[in-house]
């Protein structure tokens, strides 16, 4: 409710808007009914015979984040290490292709 604003009223009922609620209706019966039987259905059940499916297994989440005890400066020198190992490896690469085009021209 807002400010200054006023709760609204129920609206009045009026008396009897449905005359029959109280009275129950009887049901119109068919001297001849068709007797029809329910649609039948695949059974839904799995039987003894099929092994349980197989469940995968757990895995537990990775921390993508540094540990929260160790210090800034050793992030830094893992970041360092990290770059310097990619770097010798693109230097050994190169240096593998400069000897295999020196070995040919020989």
């Amino acid at each position: 409710m807002g400010k200054g604003k006023k709760p609204r009223k129920a609206p009045n009922p009026t008396p009897d808007q449905n005359p029959g609620a109280g009275e129950e209706m009887e049901r119109q019966t068919q001297a001849k009914g068709e007797l029809v039987p329910p649609s039948r259905r695949p059974p839904t059940a799995v039987g003894t015979d099929t092994p349980p499916p197989a469940r995968e297994p757990v895995r537990l989440p990775q921390r993508r984040s540094p540990a929260p005890h160790r210090p800034a400066l050793f992030d830094l020198f893992q970041t360092i290490r990290t770059a310097v190992g990619a770097l010798l490896d693109i230097a050994d690469a190169a240096a593998e292709a400069i000897t295999k085009r020196l070995e040919g021209r020989a």
